[in-house]
């Protein structure tokens, strides 16, 4: 047990050292304005590598050159005498004194000490330790843009955005890894803060910190942008559509990147799941609302802006109450879309309560949105475009497998994924149905009124009421 103590602590002092290391090798690389205004930082910087012990001298050293600096010489200490003790000081004082050892180099040895008070001075010195197992090496690859492969993103900073507000946009638009981090390093540069601007900003992932400021500070240039609307219950393809009419960029491209590029710098992207047979894994979260797209922008950055905002939309709230109902965020959507279809209205939860209660009692959900029937005119997901153009062509060619996982009359649970993008009145709908609501079956007559029926003869009966009145679909 004190060995592995002793290696721990011997561990945690040469990784000190090797930190004195690469703050000198940050401090060689600063402009005189930048050592002018870092003065007092840097001097503490000197005073600690000077009191260094020999053996971590030479690790500081041998890190010194691995990173292509030179070490800040020790200079021996002056010819030490008695000191004379004033009165009010103790006497065991010179006493420690008189018994310290000294090392080769004529210097005191000081006892071995935790060094934690040095994450102030990397702080100080620009490069944070947020947490115990975020390494220098980590944050030295951070803050000079080495973050793997480089993604191309436009950043929209709001007006009157904090410097905490800028740095959590930029992590979450996956420019930076650490928002944390990078208001550390810009409130360590003085007045730098103050110089950022508003606006949208084309970055990469691969931009060192300073980079990045470099273009926050650049007054924004005007660009054309084009308003375009998606209305609550569209699908992708229809998504898709609206962006061609809008001259934004071609639905084929549209499509290809919101069902198969890499979305990963959003919390949901994960939790989706990965179902068999689904026809488009857009499908569901592309949010519904009125967006800002600039002219000649790449359809990454146009989606990404899509699948952004629904990822501000599913808070922690309704995660956890898709846990509590054992629903992956993936079926918690795809109900969603089957209550946004079926209703979208002030009886979205009586619908989705219909829907809960029928999977728990085992029984097909029964929507005519998703049925494994060749009719036109019924709103039909898969008449309408697994077999349309932008899907398989035509009704034969459509995988059989994938008619049966999405038909909700023959296939018992969910389809395999969303039939249209949900809003927020359907989501929360489908998380938090009507409670104490046992009805089983509804159905819509052609003036739009929702009958409700908790028995299969009370439903074919409001069948036969509706079909003798001439309003029946």
């Amino acid at each position: 047990m004190e060995e592995n103590k002793t290696a721990n602590t011997i561990a945690a002092q040469e990784e000190y050292a090797r930190q004195l290391a690469g703050l000198s090798a940050r401090v060689s690389a600063m402009t005189v304005e930048q050592r002018e205004r870092n003065a007092e930082k840097i001097e503490e910087l000197h005073r600690r590598i000077q009191a260094l012990p020999e053996d971590l001298y030479e690790v500081y050293a041998q890190e010194a050159h691995a990173l292509g600096g030179e070490p800040e010489p020790q200079t021996p200490p002056p010819a030490r005498g008695k000191r004379q003790r004033n009165a009010e000081e103790p006497e065991y004082d010179d006493e420690e004194d008189e018994a310290a050892e000294y090392d080769s180099r004529g210097r005191k040895k000081k006892p071995r000490r935790n060094h934690g008070c040095l994450i102030v001075l990397l702080v100080l010195l620009l490069i944070p330790l947020i947490a115990a197992g975020c390494g220098y090496f980590w944050l030295k690859a951070e803050v000079a843009g080495s973050r793997g492969e480089a993604v191309t993103q436009t950043v929209s900073i709001k007006k009157g955005s904090s410097l905490t507000m800028i740095g959590d946009q930029l992590q979450k638009s996956g420019i930076i890894q650490s928002g944390m981090v990078f208001r550390l390093y810009v409130r360590s540069l003085e007045g730098v803060a103050d110089t950022l601007q508003y606006g949208t900003f084309e970055m990469t992932s691969d931009m060192s910190y300073d980079e990045i400021i470099h273009v926050l500070q650049e007054a924004n240039v005007y660009r054309q942008t084009v308003r375009v609307t998606f209305p609550e219950g569209k699908t992708a393809i229809q998504y898709a559509q609206i962006m061609e009419e809008a001259g934004l960029c071609s639905a084929q491209e549209f499509l290809a990147v919101a069902n198969y590029q890499d979305f990963s710098q959003f919390r949901f992207w994960e939790k989706r799941g990965s179902a068999p047979n689904v026809f488009m894994r857009a499908e569901g979260y592309l949010f519904p609302d009125t967006y800002e797209f600039f002219v000649g922008d790449n359809a990454y950055n146009m989606v990404a802006k899509l699948y952004e905002q629904f990822d501000s939309k599913i808070t922690d709230e309704m995660y956890q109450r898709m846990e509590e109902l054992d629903m992956t965020l993936s079926e918690a959507i795809t109900l969603a879309s089957l209550v946004q279809e079926e209703a979208g209205n002030e009886h979205s939860k009586t619908v989705s309560a219909v829907f809960h209660n029928r999977l728990d009692n085992e029984m097909t959900l029964g929507s005519n949105v998703a049925w494994n029937k060749e009719k036109a005119n019924d709103n039909n997901y898969i008449y309408d475009w697994m077999a349309g153009p932008f899907g398989y062509g035509d009704w034969n060619s459509i995988p059989e497998a994938m008619r049966e996982a999405y038909d909700t009359y023959d296939h018992y649970g969910l389809p395999a994924g969303p039939v249209s993008n949900p809003g927020m009145l359907a989501i929360e709908a489908a998380l938090w149905p009507e409670e104490n609501c046992d009805y089983l079956y509804f159905q819509t007559d052609t003036l739009g009124n929702y009958h409700f029926a908790r028995t299969n003869a009370e439903h074919e009966r409001i069948t036969a009421e509706l079909e003798e009145q001439g309003i029946r679909p």
